[in-house]
């Protein structure tokens, strides 16, 4: 069983911020068991004998450390890697294989694993699960903690809770589920619903996909990027209409928007690139071309460099910002004045009426859905001055105003970060990997391997966004599969003259409709702890379609050729290829082998008895 071994804090304290490690009591953290689930949270208060001297409060980063170890019995089978989702960028997690927990990388989010334990002259598997949680104010994250030489194979972790605000007495909140199990798919499923009563997060249930992303789209960023215009969009759609491409919705990304010096100016659209002001773009794009849906994109802090309130669009409205320490001025966290909701006087805060008048403006120029970006950025912003509990409130107001006004249809982006994901009261979709680098064609790998490996726990929160692609590319097949199987949003951002429609045939049906697959594209089991870029195994990615299983397996090692394997099982099946409906056959017992060389790709369908 998971035990928690010692409870540390790290404090500073006085002018010059002294800093130092405080040994807290065990009871500092709570270990819970209920069945296979265990349920780590910490109560951590700091002893102040006279408040108003100087006294220790916790470090803004890394402020209480609760060590755990593992019992041999639950740690990782020999030769048995373990997989770890862990945040690489400000705005975006990665997996990694490591080989024991002492090489658990910093802010690792969750650990997959396998045991085997003889028993009774059999040999039983069992898959285990840690999740790191962010409640309250704080963030956790899992690390390696090897005490010695002779530890480094065994099983220490380290909990570390932050909560990025100086001065902060106490901590208290949900920090970390480890379940324990036959399946892995099904603990991390049971891992997160845990949080459901906990967390102000809601359930993937209540996550309705939106209908206006159903359909295939384009999206202008790496066709036009920020030099977006309404001439440039429409050249484009003149394009898609003269191949018959059918495309449903049209996402105008960054570059869209009123801006100077890098900020918001305002709530419309550049005059210079659209003349006629983002409605008129907006009716000709639904009239003329039978586009249904139009979103935005728009940024958490205003723009990337912020808002500009003395602008003539925010001058009158500067009670709906702050300034933050490093002078960027954001949509405000704190409250403007009491106002009259549900016969309660309660405060205002300046970003839920940011996000309400902007998503209003929005509405009424036409606009159906939006796309949020540079969420994990305000947690570097803030760093000192907001806790990662003050992202409730802002992630609250973005997600209140799209559904007031966009029927939840709400892309986030940049927002990886265990303070955001853990934080979006309502929204459905999300981003699970960095850009789709279109012009570095050897980013394949990374980009499959972020998107299908953090779906294992984004998939369980929301739909998953596996980003834009070209149809015309050295790998656009495999990217355009990729993006299928994931269960999300299917678009491209071909530039103009740059689109092969043979590429996009699979995927609609005969009445020249989108298909999408029942649910979200995971890791097959074979994949979990086998590293796709550099070991003999291709990453596999599952889905279901109209209740039929439906696999595709992508070679992502230039130094080897890789093998997948299907099993029939009991009973025969019967593999379907997606592409030239090659059928193969596959007796009770025996398995079909998949060969595949880097690049290539196999998307089948197989029909079990």
């Amino acid at each position: 069983m998971l035990e928690i071994t010692s409870v540390t804090a790290h404090t500073e304290c006085g002018p010059t911020g002294e800093r130092s490690d405080m040994p807290l009591p065990l009871d500092a953290a709570e270990l819970r068991k209920t069945g296979n689930l265990i349920e780590i949270s910490v109560h951590a208060q700091l002893p102040v004998e006279n408040p108003i001297l100087e006294h220790a409060t916790f470090q803004p980063g890394c402020s209480l450390t609760v060590s755990c170890a593992l019992p041999r019995y639950s740690r990782p089978a020999q030769g048995t890697p373990i997989l770890c989702l862990y945040q690489h960028k400000e705005w975006w997690m990665r997996p990694t294989w490591v080989s024991c927990f002492a090489d658990v990388p910093e802010r690792t989010q969750m650990l997959v694993w396998k045991t085997r334990r003889a028993y009774k002259s059999q040999v039983r598997e069992q898959w285990h699960v840690l999740l790191a949680v962010s409640d309250g104010e704080c963030r956790a994250d899992i690390r390696g903690c090897a005490t010695d030489a002779a530890d480094a194979a065994g099983g220490v972790l380290a909990l570390d809770s932050s909560t990025n605000r100086v001065g902060q007495m106490s901590l208290d909140g949900l920090a970390l589920l480890y379940a324990r199990g036959g399946d892995p798919y099904a603990l991390i499923e049971q891992c997160v619903t845990a949080t459901w009563r906990r967390l102000p997060v809601g359930p993937k249930f209540l996550r309705r996909f939106p209908e206006a992303l159903r359909g295939f789209g384009w999206c202008t960023w790496d066709s036009l990027g920020q030099n977006v215009s309404e001439s440039g969009i429409l050249a484009k759609m003149d394009e898609f209409k003269a191949k018959q491409v059918p495309v449903s919705w049209v996402l105008i990304d960054d570059g869209w928007s009123q801006t100077h010096n890098n900020k918001l100016t305002g709530f419309g659209a550049d005059p210079t690139r659209f003349p006629q002001g983002l409605a008129h773009t907006i009716d000709v794009l639904k009239q003329d071309y039978g586009v249904h849906y139009v979103g935005v994109w728009q940024a958490f802090q205003g723009y990337w460099g912020g808002a500009d309130p003395d602008s003539d669009a925010f001058k009158e409205r500067r009670y709906m910002f702050e300034t933050l320490p490093g002078g960027m001025t954001v949509p405000s966290a704190q409250p403007m004045w009491d106002v009259w909701m549900d016969e309660e006087r309660r405060p205002e805060l300046g970003c839920e009426r940011f996000w309400w008048r902007w998503s209003e403006e929005l509405a009424q120029a036409g606009v159906d859905f939006v796309k949020v970006d540079s969420q994990s950025t305000m947690s570097v912003l803030t760093r000192g001055a907001q806790s990662y509990g003050t992202l409730l409130m802002r992630h609250r107001a973005v997600d209140l105003a799209a559904s007031a006004f966009f029927n939840n249809a709400l892309i986030n982006c940049m927002g990886m970060a265990p303070e955001d994901y853990w934080r979006r009261p309502y929204s459905p979709i999300t981003r699970t990997s960095d850009d789709f680098f279109p012009r570095i064609p050897e980013s394949l790998p990374e980009h499959a391997i972020e998107n299908a490996y953090c779906s294992l726990l984004m998939g369980c929160l929301y739909h998953c966004d596996w980003d834009m692609f070209w149809t015309k590319h050295p790998d656009a097949r495999v990217h355009a599969w990729l993006r299928w199987f994931s269960g999300g949003p299917v678009y491209c951002s071909d530039a103009l003259g740059e689109t092969d429609p043979e590429t996009l045939k699979p995927f609609f049906d005969e009445d020249g409709v989108l298909t999408h697959p029942d649910g979200v594209g995971m890791p097959v089991i074979g994949s979990l702890l086998s590293d796709p870029v550099h070991s003999t195994v291709p990453l596999g990615v599952r889905n279901t379609f109209r209740g039929e299983e439906v696999l595709l397996f992508v070679g992502l090692n230039t130094a080897a050729v890789q093998s997948a394997h299907i099993p029939a099982g009991d009973s025969a099946c019967l593999v379907r290829n997606l592409e030239t409906g090659k059928c193969t056959q596959v007796g009770a017992g025996e398995t079909l082998d998949v060969e595949l060389r880097y690049g290539e790709y196999a998307a089948l369908a197989v029909a079990r008895a």
